[in-house]
Order: structure tokens, then sequence, then C-alpha cells
């Protein structure tokens, strides 16, 4: 099985209610993915409680293998998903491990 993380700063000029409603939009658009691509095993987003220089928003997912991971990157859903989330962040980091 494989982990995939995905945190990303938004809004960088934002307020905690804008950076709110751009993640129920993500959680909307996670939520269709998951019933389109039966490669996600299990999908949850998630905001940061933190306050200050921290990364706001994260995606937590399950995959059954690399090849599922890589399905679920390259569908053109996703993609467009991705997109969303590239117009409204600064940064990103990724962390992807085998359990």
């Amino acid at each position: 099985m494989i982990k995939h993380i995905v945190f990303w700063k938004i809004l960088k000029e934002g307020t905690d209610e804008d950076r709110q409603k751009a993640i129920s939009q993500f959680r909307q658009k996670t939520e269709y993915l998951k019933t389109i691509i039966p490669e996600i095993q299990e999908a949850t987003v998630g905001y940061n409680l933190n306050e200050g220089d921290v990364y706001h928003v994260c995606i937590d997912s399950v995959f059954r293998s690399m090849e599922e991971l890589d399905a679920y990157i390259n569908h053109p859903e996703h993609l467009k998903v991705r997109e969303f989330m590239n117009s409204i962040s600064f940064d990103k980091t990724t962390f992807d491990y085998e359990f």
C-alpha cells in the first residue's frame, strides 16, 4: 500500500475565511474524484489547526501500488483538481511512502 500526502500553503494574502472556502471547494472536488477514480482507496482533506507560517491544507490518500498512484496522478479529472490547487497555492510538498 502507498500513502500519498500533499501539503499546500494557500491564498498568501487570504483570510482564514477565504482559506476555509477554498478548502471546502477542494473537499468537494476530492469527494467527486473518489467516485470516478477507482484506484483511490482512501482520501481525506484536512485543514491545519495551527497558525503562522504553516501548510494550510493537506490531502492524505491511500493507493494499492505506485502504478495505481500514477494512474490517479495522470487521470484527466485529477489534473483539473491539481490545476485548481496550483491556482490558489504558493507552496507545496509531497510525501509518499509504502506501508
